[in-house]
């Protein structure tokens, strides 16, 4: 009597659930990347500069930063608005605030700056008080 070849008998027993277990994994890892790619790249995009803003005022975080650095009494800061335009490489970012002048008054400021996409001001453009 002619003995099998180990592998073809393992496969033999093996052979069906192996197969169900194969073609399982199959669909769900290409079922799983599809909806990892499901994302376009504005969504991405809309995402990362997300993470730049804060979501309860909408302040821009790094200008927001870079303005208290620069007030005379920082504690006296608060958010008015922001907005911004997207450049595709870079944003234009609009911040108006009130806080106190050298004087005691609360007067209301705005500062325009670039931003990079990594949430870094590259450049104050403008300042209005």
């Amino acid at each position: 009597a002619q003995t099998e070849n180990p592998p073809i008998a393992l496969f033999r027993f093996l052979g069906p659930p192996l197969i169900v277990v194969v073609i399982a994994a199959f669909s769900l890892s290409r079922g799983y990347g599809n909806y990892v790619s499901s994302r376009t790249v504005e969504e991405t995009h809309e995402d990362e500069l997300a993470k730049c803003f804060r979501e309860w005022n909408g302040a821009h975080r790094n200008l927001e930063k870079l303005v208290k650095q620069s007030m005379n009494d920082s504690n006296s800061y608060e958010h008015v608005e922001t907005r911004y335009s997207d450049n595709g490489d870079h944003l234009i970012v609009r911040t108006t605030f009130r806080g106190k002048n050298a004087f005691g008054g609360v007067v209301k400021n705005s500062v325009t700056a670039k931003t990079d996409l990594k949430c870094n001001v590259v450049q104050v453009i403008e300042q209005k008080p």
